[in-house]
């Protein structure tokens, strides 16, 4: 059961304002096209192979586009963002109100802020993003397990699973805008002195289940943008949120303020789909942001400050490390 509230906490019932399509045809979701609701598998919603909306597979002269302009204004419409109160969006939901509303989605109540309203309930519980992201301009989708250490059914369920819900809704609601939050995990294997610096370009070469299942959504992103015509922009995150006290992280540092303006940088995207790191502007950063800076993203955070107090490593987490970026037996 959700309920919809507004920043000063009244229930506004349900949303009735549903974004238009610019073209002609039905939203038909992504997973339903090419076989890939039967991604769910073993691991699925439960849905088996059949697609959240139950619509029938457009041909390829009837597929739905989207009017999607360059830039962004303060309109009415507001941009969800899921997982709004969690680590990350707590982040960045300041920076993305300085010239979007919100519609902050979230399993958790948090506290909201001046022009935001607040969607508390489960994504993954049917029609429940069909109605959270009903007329949105936008659609930021941080929701999701981060663990590195995720077994793999925990990894796929809550994103590879999760993802498709909220693309297969966002297709039906026509959103113009899709930004996924990825993982610098799709790439760890790369995070070797011999590959430095990392293109995004390069062939995802995930360290653990948690970057395979990013790397997964990062290709149902893809589709989505080539079905509907959307702008889909997906973000390898450095790590955000988190203290920097281990010197291993310094070179993949995401500052909660460069977070703010890569997300909004994204927002700004073109349509098609496309994917880049996200990291500060650190001194010891070998990922390549030049694809980012493209976006518009202009980091102005650098970790070398923290590095004389940064201290060895102090556990195992995924193959990301390595050697000395590993605690010693």
């Amino acid at each position: 059961m959700e309920a919809f509230r507004d920043a000063d906490g009244r229930s506004r019932g349900h949303l009735v304002s549903v974004a238009r399509l610019a073209g002609k045809g039905s939203t038909q979701p992504v997973t339903a096209v090419m076989g890939l609701a039967s991604l769910a598998g073993p691991f699925g919603d439960g849905h088996g192979s059949r697609s959240v909306s139950q619509r029938s597979c457009p041909s390829p002269d009837h597929r739905p586009t989207f009017e999607v302009e360059s830039g962004t204004g303060h309109g009415m419409d507001p941009v969800v963002i899921t997982g709004g109160f969690g680590r990350v969006g707590s982040l960045v939901r300041p920076a993305l109100l300085a010239e979007h509303r919100l519609r902050v989605v979230d399993r958790v109540a948090g506290t909201t802020l001046p022009g935001e309203e607040s969607v508390v309930a489960d994504l993954a519980e049917p029609g429940v993003a069909e109605r959270a992201l009903a007329g949105a301009s936008g659609l930021v989708h941080l929701a999701g397990d981060p663990r590195p250490h995720a077994a793999w059914e925990e990894a796929y369920r809550a994103n590879v699973t999760l993802t498709r819900r909220v693309l297969d809704a966002a297709a039906g609601q026509g959103v113009p805008r899709v930004v996924l939050a990825s993982t610098v995990h799709a790439m760890g294997e790369y995070n070797r002195p011999e590959h430095r610096p990392v293109d995004p370009a390069w062939e995802p070469r995930p360290c653990c289940a948690y970057g395979l299942s990013k790397v997964i959504t990062e290709n149902l992103g893809r589709l989505h943008a080539e079905l509907t015509g959307a702008s889909v922009v997906c973000l390898r995150l450095g790590s955000t949120g988190y203290a920097l006290d281990e010197a291993r992280y310094l070179g993949m540092w995401l500052s909660g303020r460069d977070a703010g303006a890569l997300l909004l940088a994204a927002l700004t995207a073109g349509p098609g789909w496309s994917v880049h790191f996200g990291m500060s502007a650190n001194t010891r950063r070998h990922w390549d942001l030049a694809s980012a800076r493209k976006l518009g993203y202009e980091p102005r955070d650098d970790s070398e400050p923290y590095a004389a107090t940064a201290g060895p490593p102090t556990a195992v987490i995924c193959r990301i490390f390595d050697g000395e970026d590993n605690p010693r037996a």
